[in-house]
């Protein structure tokens, strides 16, 4: 009988923990809060399985962040043409997962960079992502294994993208697909690369890109200023103490943090850059920085979609178990990417 009163107690305590767990996350939203549903599910997961990078090796840290990546997402709709393939580029080894649509005759292309903070992700990690776009956009999905910090530090990711997009270009035919039509897209600090090498095909004469979409990027990683970075420094998706140590690792001289290919808001000119669609997350720290770079190729001439999903935070669009706005999301994406290839047949 002690045993179940004791049990009890227990259970009860973890209730109320969780609770006040939830208010205090309430208040300090500054207004704003996620969805409960959604809230519930993190909180309980946050006190059961702490997700802090503190003190943790590089190996542990992947581990953590691609077991988050994934504990949210549902089993991956079926897709009958998946294929792994090397690109070979300057003498790297570049691992990309090709996902071909039905009856693909010069097909649009999208080239998709995963998160994971720079450390971390995979082509597994974001594979039902891609699925999903490649079926609803009806374009062939090229994921790319870029290379990850701390040991291949910047540039080496942003250059791996670069050279996809190139070798794409180059070889469209042989997939099935359209150089003319080559969109990119990025959630996290895949959408920073995307914004960064939708400026370096800019700067170097490279392939012509229809189309960015940045999902909820980091833009700035030189200085963590915004102001959702002081609402939400203690995150429940992204601490401000863990996204320093990312940055850290993938560019570790605080001067190069300033270079537009790290930190794209932070470059001198954005005109002629590609159309794009930029989403955030209500409850993100890196929301406003999203918003101001929408609102930076705006003012240089770019055509900006700019969209805020509310009540989600950063990494809701793998999040479908737990939020139809995953879903709802990479909709809006293939929408908006069906709509600029056909306007650039």
């Amino acid at each position: 009988m002690k045993k179940v009163v004791k049990r009890a107690l227990i259970f009860s305590f973890i209730i109320m923990l969780t609770i006040f767990f939830i208010i205090t996350t309430i208040i300090k939203s500054n207004g704003t809060k996620l969805d409960t549903y959604i809230l519930l599910r993190l909180q309980i997961n946050r006190i059961f399985n702490p997700n802090s990078i503190n003190n943790k090796s590089i190996k542990k840290i992947r581990a953590t962040l691609n077991n988050e990546e994934k504990k949210w997402s549902k089993k991956p709709i079926q897709f009958s043409n998946i294929k792994n393939f090397t690109v070979v580029a300057n003498s790297k080894k570049i691992p990309v997962r090709i996902y071909t649509p039905i009856n693909a005759i010069n097909t649009p292309i999208i080239i998709y960079s995963h998160a994971g903070f720079w450390a971390a992700g995979n082509l597994d990690t974001e594979d039902s992502v891609c699925r999903k776009l490649s079926k609803n956009s009806n374009a062939i999905v090229v994921s790319v294994d870029y290379r990850l910090a701390p040991e291949n530090p910047f540039p080496a990711g942003v250059n791996d993208v670069y050279n996809v997009l190139q070798w794409t270009y180059k070889n469209a035919k042989n997939i099935n697909g359209d150089e003319k039509r080559i969109a990119l897209v990025g959630d996290s600090s895949g959408g920073n690369l995307s914004a960064a090498v939708s400026l370096m095909s800019r700067d170097k004469n490279g392939p012509h890109i229809t189309c960015q979409v940045l999902i909820y990027p980091p833009t700035n990683i030189y200085k963590l200023n915004s102001n959702s970075w002081s609402y939400f420094a203690n995150d429940i998706s992204i601490s401000l103490k863990d996204m320093q140590k990312y940055i850290a690792l993938y560019v570790p001289k605080k001067e190069n943090r300033k270079d537009p290919y790290a930190s794209p808001l932070l470059a001198k000119d954005f005109k002629n850059l590609p159309d794009a669609l930029i989403i955030t997350a209500e409850v993100d720290p890196l929301r406003d920085e999203g918003k101001a770079y929408a609102e930076k190729l705006k003012n240089a001439g770019v055509k900006v979609v700019f969209i805020q999903y509310n009540g989600v935070c950063h990494g809701f669009i793998t999040m479908d178990k737990i939020t139809n706005k995953a879903d709802e999301a990479l909709n809006q994406v293939s929408v908006y990417l069906k709509r600029e290839f056909s306007n650039h047949k």
